[in-house]
């Protein structure tokens, strides 16, 4: 193993940038190799990034480091389509004998509070049960966790305690 980290989540705003910026160095700290798709400016420098082929270069940067990394990260939220987009991906990959050990968090402050309203359409936060699935499945039935449930289980793993 090389301790390559992939590190899936947001990228389009401030907020998110700022998430994935502050999880990239705490990974750096803890001594793993880090890979957010932010930082790849070839294709997600917004202002300047060459624009011919842009979706088919995201994909193949995005799956080359993929496939490359002993972990995976994603945070899902059920706006960013390119983060279910990849989970799915590599679902179809571990079925077909990749081996990668995946964690996945939810960063919506929503999710995880146990306020469950009688009526559905007022429920706070809900997930899409097929993409529940697909999260189920690719962790080997952790589901979602916390930050501090995954650096504490990737320092254990990787004997950093």
């Amino acid at each position: 193993m090389n301790n390559r980290i992939y590190l899936g989540g947001g990228l389009l705003d401030l907020g998110d940038q700022m998430r994935r910026q502050f999880e990239r160095d705490d990974l750096k700290r803890l001594d793993f190799k880090v890979h957010s798709p932010q930082d790849d400016e070839s294709i997600n420098d917004k202002v300047n990034a060459d624009q011919e082929h842009l979706a088919e270069r995201i994909v193949a940067n995005d799956i080359n480091v993929m496939c490359k990394s002993d972990v995976l990260i994603f945070d899902y939220l059920p706006h960013n389509q390119g983060t279910i987009a990849e989970m799915g991906y590599i679902q179809g990959l571990m079925h077909s004998g990749y081996e990668c050990k995946v964690y996945v968090q939810c960063t919506d402050i929503r999710q995880g509070t146990g306020h469950v309203n009688r009526e559905q359409d007022r429920a706070e936060f809900s997930i899409n049960q097929y993409v529940y699935g697909v999260i189920l499945d690719i962790t080997n039935g952790r589901g979602i966790q916390t930050w501090e449930e995954i650096t504490q289980d990737l320092m254990k793993s990787y004997g950093k305690y």
